[in-house]
């Protein structure tokens, strides 16, 4: 994604919102819009909730016309994977807030005005192609910043949304229909109140926006930051008020595209954190898969040990993260390696009380009956869970 290509006197990404230069950008920029284009150049997208996002194929709206509204099943809906040559139409529900502040014989006070934007993108492509929309919906994510820009060349336009945490979100589209009416605050309160995806760093939420600012950008996946950050800083710099570096951050917050960026600066693939983990045990523990690929490919040490005494594949079991341990089993962990307190991979799986771990762990080359330091097996452990099912899966096991 190519942020920031709007002839603004700086490299990496700029908002909109902060550039001193916007009135004449946004007169060179819209000298030729059309007006529905014009309009988007007017939203204020800083602290911005997504409201709803579904795509569909073109094909199905060549005579419709815009009515996002009235979806409700749109802010569940997931964004299929897709990209050039097979444009969608896109529909969006955004709900933002412009600061205003008023003198009064009280002093200043300050209110916000509530707006819901709603918007069709047709003939549109979204990068990443892949972006979850239940991502983007979640209640703790948030629109951080926006841009817009003409595509060159293609007689086309881009909207580039800094997505906090979900990371860089763009809609190139050749038609766009915008609409825009007033809300009262709580339309934009109630979402946050939606269930959230518990992207929460080392301390409580809003760490982020107080660390350094390599480990920053690598927590929106914000390569322009990055790039920023990095004339000042050493790639392996850890925040110390955080314990994060920039690996760790991008690691957390299931972020590919910066993990590789890091990596090909040269970040050290084992560093360890403050608490002494590395980006693969961050990755394990944060169920996140996407870095999970990019470590591993960059060659992690599937054996390394953590503090625990845990193998990566052992510690991905006791914390019930049935693909996790599929793809580093594929990957050449040692199935059969032992875990704290002398833990198989199959009891490991047990202790986690998740009946896909289980079955995961019981698809591969693993010694059922194997014992424990405490002389306990992994159909012992089953004994003590509350729930059967994980004792009847062994026993199935055992019988078939």
């Amino acid at each position: 994604m190519r942020w920031s290509r709007v002839n603004w006197p700086s490299v990496g990404y700029v908002s909109l919102e902060d550039f001193d230069g916007q009135p004449e950008h946004i007169a060179r920029l819209l000298e030729d819009a059309p007006p529905p284009v014009a309009a988007l150049a007017s939203v204020r997208w800083t602290d911005a909730r997504v409201a709803t996002l579904r795509s569909e194929p073109a094909h199905r709206h060549a005579s419709e016309t815009a009515d996002c509204a009235d979806d409700t099943t749109a802010d569940t809906a997931t964004i299929p994977g897709h990209g050039r040559p097979d444009p969608v139409v896109v529909h969006a529900e955004v709900v933002v807030r412009n600061d205003e502040v008023l003198d009064t014989p009280d002093g200043l006070w300050r209110r916000w005005n509530h707006a819901r934007v709603t918007l069709r993108f047709d003939d549109a492509v979204i990068d990443p192609p892949d972006v979850d929309a239940g991502a983007v919906l979640a209640g703790d994510a948030h629109i951080a910043r926006g841009e817009l820009d003409h595509v060159a060349g293609e007689d086309a336009w881009e909207l580039r949304l800094l997505v906090s945490p979900v990371g860089e979100v763009a809609i190139r589209f050749r038609d766009a229909q915008v609409s825009v009416r007033s809300v009262d605050q709580f339309e934009y309160d109630v979402l946050g109140d939606r269930p959230t995806r518990g992207w929460h760093g080392p301390v409580p939420d809003g760490w982020v926006e107080w660390a350094t600012e390599g480990v920053r950008a690598a927590a929106y996946g914000d390569l322009g930051g990055l790039h920023l950050a990095d004339d000042a800083s050493d790639v392996d710099d850890v925040d110390p008020r955080w314990g994060f570096a920039p690996l760790h951050a991008a690691a957390w917050f299931d972020r590919p595209e910066m993990l590789e960026e890091l990596l090909r600066r040269g970040a050290t693939l084992a560093l360890v954190d403050s608490e002494g983990r590395t980006p693969l045990t961050l990755a394990i523990d944060r169920d996140a898969r996407r870095a999970l690929r990019v470590l591993v490919a960059a060659g992690a040490d599937l054996e390394a040990r953590d503090s625990d005494g845990n193998t990566p594949i052992v510690r991905a079991a006791w914390g019930g993260h049935a693909d996790v341990v599929r793809a580093l089993a594929a990957a050449g962990a040692d199935v059969r390696a032992r875990g704290s307190r002398g833990a198989t991979l199959l009891i490991a799986a047990v202790d986690s009380a998740d009946v896909d771990t289980v079955r995961a762990v019981l698809a591969l080359d693993v010694d059922r009956e194997a014992e424990d330091d405490e002389g306990a097996t992994a159909g012992d452990r089953a004994g003590l869970l509350r729930d059967g099912a994980i004792a009847d899966l062994l026993a199935a096991d055992a019988t078939g």
